[in-house]
């Protein structure tokens, strides 16, 4: 869904900048700013578009990079050391859902 809202938006401010920019007169002195607001705006969505599409491509890439099998080694024989813990006293009740870890 943040993904759909982040496109929408995009494309929003690039539509919205693009009229304010051309809606714009290029001569009015008192109406400079809207045709600056419009690149800005303008600006400002294709760069939310682009950075959408590069998230995209690097999620896409990671995930193809993940599902990739990978040699696994088997492990030298080698004694470890193993530490044991003191059992729970029966006074204590059991842990349960999160805390059981």
């Amino acid at each position: 869904m943040g993904t759909v809202f982040g496109v929408a938006w995009s494309l929003m401010l690039t539509a919205g900048g693009a009229a304010v920019a051309a809606g714009a007169p290029f001569g009015a002195a008192g109406l400079g700013g809207q045709y600056l607001a419009g690149h800005v705006l303008l600006g400002v969505g294709i760069g939310h578009l682009l950075a959408m599409v590069v998230r995209f491509a690097v999620r896409r890439i990671m995930k193809g990079a993940r599902t990739r099998p990978v040699a696994v080694q088997a492990p030298e024989a080698r004694m470890a050391s193993v530490t044991v813990l003191p059992a729970r006293p029966a006074s204590v009740p059991p842990l349960r859902g999160r805390h059981a870890a």
